[in-house]
């Protein structure tokens, strides 16, 4: 795809060398609004005797004459004669020829096109028949050296309809793309998004201005407003690469200096209107300093680990090759070295744009993942603050969750007991053999009472605090529980836990207004559970010594 791509601009840059006359301007002069071009052919030669000869196009604009002489060789009639490469505000077109034929016309910013997005009018061309080529330039600014250029008319239509198709498609996805930035911006409030979606907005106005498409559409024009939009651009970016390169954490020394430039980019946003004439090289200027500040702050991001910065560099590196090659152009330090550079530089800014989207959505996938570590972070922490750490049991805060949920009194759909446990004698066990075996008793017990739950459907098993367990379970199972709870109690002895055991109450949750009044209930039942085992052994105990006591007196 990427192939195909460029082998379509190798061919459409490639297209001017066919069939095409490009002048140079050895005949350069100084034009004066009283000065008129001559009627006859050999009155050229006197006329421009009369001029001030000019050494070259000043960028901050001027009146200009270009005269040009050919001969044509090509029996072909219908040609295209062209002023690219710039904007200029009004053009005049004259070929006088040596047959006595003389054609004239109008273009410029502000006048009707008869092409898309160019300056060309349509002027015919005998074979054999020498021509005075002579062009009237003014503008208030040049953004780069005008060339002018003849061109036979179909193929000057097939390259004006193949630059108006990539301009649209370039356009239509710059606003695309700021568009969907946007939308995102508002779903999940990140400023790197909003920047820049403003960021390929500014760059879509400052291309559809340069290009004339509100002229073309609405008649609307204003050259004030050309340069202000891609002055703008380092603002905006700048803007954006802040949050997404977290440039403050990474680099400070950097952000200052970037910052330093925004502030000078909105400075420099009136000279777009009070300082028309200069606006194209302080733009050029800017952008240039900018670029290279952007790929500067992207290397260091990505040196110090921040890997979404590879993007941004790919993205500037599509934005940094059409800009070597045609920002010094503009700066008139070199000539121009492409065809079409604003279209170039169009094609190479869409691409960074694009670029700057995938970057963002690595940020997204990145921003994902890290969402999705932190979810499973924060559940096992939940899982972990739900659990007691030394039977690895539910604990009190689960316990509480759980019965929050759960309906009491009439609103019982399935009715359920709540059995309450306290271990007898571990204080004893604490103070005579240490909390280490407190610690393995209470463990010991966790892992019956969970022996006992697992071999019952839908129970629940919880320790709600020091040698308090809870089991959660269906009226069905309660006394075959209960009983099982006895077999543990009686246990105790053969492991060592000599004067322990359990004691239990339960409740119903029918019986209970709230889950407080149901744990009460049961607590109260096993304080009656513990109060009897009490009272039997006693009772016990007394009978043991009122029989010792009868032995003695039979002796």
């Amino acid at each position: 795809m990427i192939q195909r791509a460029l082998l379509l601009l190798l061919i459409f840059f490639s297209q001017t060398a066919v069939a095409a006359i490009s002048f140079d301007q050895s005949l350069l002069f100084h034009a004066k609004a009283e000065q008129a071009p001559p009627a006859q052919h050999a009155d050229v030669t006197p006329w421009m005797a009369t001029l001030e000869k000019a050494d070259s196009i000043s960028l901050t604009g001027g009146s200009y004459w270009l005269v040009m002489p050919t001969l044509m060789y090509d029996r072909e009639t219908k040609w295209a004669i062209s002023v690219r490469n710039s904007i200029v505000e009004s053009l005049d077109y004259w070929l006088i020829g040596d047959d006595g034929s003389k054609q004239d016309s109008h273009s410029g910013y502000y006048a009707p096109y008869e092409f898309l997005f160019d300056y060309g009018r349509e002027v015919e061309l005998n074979y054999g028949v020498g021509y005075w080529v002579i062009v009237k330039l003014e503008s208030r600014y040049f953004s780069s050296v005008p060339k002018v250029e003849l061109k036979h008319l179909l193929d000057h239509k097939r390259s004006a309809d193949f630059e108006a198709m990539a301009v649209m498609l370039c356009l239509g996805g710059l606003i695309f793309i700021a568009c969907y930035n946007l939308l995102i911006f508002f779903s999940i409030k990140d400023r790197a998004f909003l920047y820049y979606g403003l960021y390929v907005l500014a760059y879509f106005f400052g291309w559809a201005l340069t290009f004339h498409i509100p002229a073309h559409l609405w008649a609307y024009h204003n050259l004030e407003l050309h340069h202000l939009f891609f002055i703008s651009l380092p603002i905006f970016n700048i803007l954006f690469y802040k949050h997404f390169l977290q440039l403050p954490e990474y680099s400070p020394k950097l952000w200052r200096l970037s910052k330093y430039l925004m502030w000078i980019c909105i400075l420099a946003l009136p000279t777009s209107i009070y300082l028309v004439s200069y606006t194209a090289l302080i733009a050029s200027v800017l952008i240039m300093l900018w670029i290279a500040l952007a790929i500067t702050c992207g290397n260091v991001c990505l040196i110090k680990g921040f890997s979404p910065a590879r993007y941004f560099i790919f993205a500037f590196t599509c934005l940094l090759l059409p800009a070597v090659i045609i920002l010094p152009g503009n700066l008139g330090l070199t000539p121009d070295f492409v065809e079409y550079a604003e279209l170039a530089t169009l094609i190479g800014g869409t691409a960074d744009a694009l670029m700057l989207s995938l970057a963002l959505a690595n940020k997204i996938k990145l921003l994902s993942e890290e969402r999705q570590t932190y979810i499973k972070t924060l559940g096992m922490a939940w899982e972990k603050a739900r659990e007691d750490e030394l039977t690895r049991l539910q604990n009190r805060h689960a316990f509480d969750e759980f019965l929050q949920t759960q309906p009491f009194g009439k609103e019982v759909k399935r009715d359920e007991d709540l059995i309450l446990l306290d271990i007898d004698g571990i204080t004893l066990v604490n103070h005579t053999l240490g909390h280490h075996e407190g610690d393995c008793l209470l463990k010991f017990v966790a892992k019956q009472l969970k022996s006992i739950c697992e071999a019952h459907e839908r129970v629940r098993l919880f320790r709600i605090g020091g040698d308090n367990f809870v089991i959660l379970l269906s009226m069905e199972q309660t006394q075959s529980v209960l009983v099982q709870l006895e077999q543990v109690s009686n246990a105790f002895e053969q492991e060592g836990y000599r004067e322990t055991g359990i004691s239990y109450g339960y409740a119903s949750n029918r019986d209970a207004k709230d889950a407080s009044d149901w744990l009460r209930t049961a607590d109260k039942n096993m304080y009656r559970h513990k109060t009897e085992k009490r009272r039997v052994k006693q009772a016990k105990l007394n009978q043991v010594m009122n029989d010792n006591s009868k032995s003695l007196d039979f002796i």
